[in-house]
């Protein structure tokens, strides 16, 4: 157990369920809490880890994973039963330069609330220079409050970003129809021009790197077209390698394919059919592949164009 200030947690440097190396600390201390809630309800520590937990959400409203998430919550059940957190009873007033931003009074009904009471600035409505946040409280119960800030990037920033442990390339096709013995059968060409509605594109993802577990792929596809789920109807001769169902799952979302992979070692091709349905010029995001249970480990593949004549 390490204590730093106002916090204490549980350090621990590796997910067992999972069997590989993470910061799994916040499962800890919520396991830690747990027990420490059923044997020492007024112990010192448990303030310190939960407000630990709360102010090491690295995800930004929730922790690294939805397991750990899902495991964080559970460890803390036991804490706000004892602990009467769940029944305030107290008013918070923000202010800076001068001007209150919020007042509000909590009780019973908000600490249940979906969602956390939020307050949202403006970068534009921010005068220049250092900025003072005073947070007030009065009354009973105690107050659980974060600041952070966003910005967003060029989408330049945020492709290519694989390496040697994970890589991800995405190619697109054309499939062209052709009569054969009577029937239409298909032939694929690598997408180089403009399409036209009703043509049949086909997305090839390449992922490389080493060994990981519950792999996660998203391939968005152009706002112009459409998934296809019953790709096994359309035939190709001389079907390349990669044209297969390897994946441990596929989820046909209206904006993406995903794809789960349970094991990965190496390399493996992932590949979907979609519909040209809406004229235009579009642009593609990224692939991103990650370990679902890693988020701090993702790579993503460049960006493509499609013009629908």
């Amino acid at each position: 157990m390490s204590e730093s200030g106002a916090e204490a947690f549980w350090k621990s440097d590796r997910d067992t369920l999972m069997d590989f190396e993470i910061d799994a600390s916040p499962e800890a201390t919520a396991y830690a809490m747990k027990l420490l809630a059923r044997r020492t309800p007024s112990s010192a520590l448990l303030p310190k880890a939960a407000l630990y937990l709360v102010n090491h959400r690295n995800e930004g409203y929730w922790w690294s994973s939805t397991k750990q998430t899902a495991m964080v919550i559970y460890g803390l059940l036991d804490y706000l039963k004892a602990s009467g957190e769940l029944k305030p009873d107290f008013t918070v007033k923000v202010e800076s330069g001068g001007r209150v931003l919020i007042e509000k009074r909590f009780t019973a009904a908000d600490a249940l609330a979906p969602a956390p009471t939020t307050l949202r600035i403006p970068a534009a409505q921010l005068p220049a220079g250092a900025q003072r946040l005073t947070v007030t409280q009065t009354g009973k119960g105690r107050l659980y409050w974060s600041a952070r800030a966003e910005a967003y990037a060029p989408a330049a920033n945020l492709q290519r970003t694989g390496s040697i442990a994970l890589n991800a390339v995405r190619e697109l096709f054309k499939l062209v129809p052709e009569q054969s013995g009577g029937k239409i059968v298909h032939r694929l060409e690598p997408l180089r021009g403009p399409v036209a509605n009703g043509d049949v594109l086909a997305s090839r993802v390449t992922v490389s790197g080493g060994e990981w577990r519950y792999l996660m792929i998203e391939d968005p596809i152009p706002s112009g077209c459409e998934n296809i789920e019953r790709d096994n109807l359309y035939e190709v001769p001389n079907r390349p390698g990669w044209w297969g169902w390897g994946f441990t799952r596929r989820e046909l979302r209206d904006d993406r394919a995903v794809y789960f992979q349970t094991w990965f070692d190496g390399q493996q091709e992932f590949f979907h059919l979609m519909k040209v349905v809406n004229a235009g010029k579009f642009g593609v995001s990224p692939v991103r592949v990650e370990p679902m249970y890693q988020p701090q480990k993702f790579a993503t593949s460049g960006t493509a164009n499609v013009e629908v004549q």
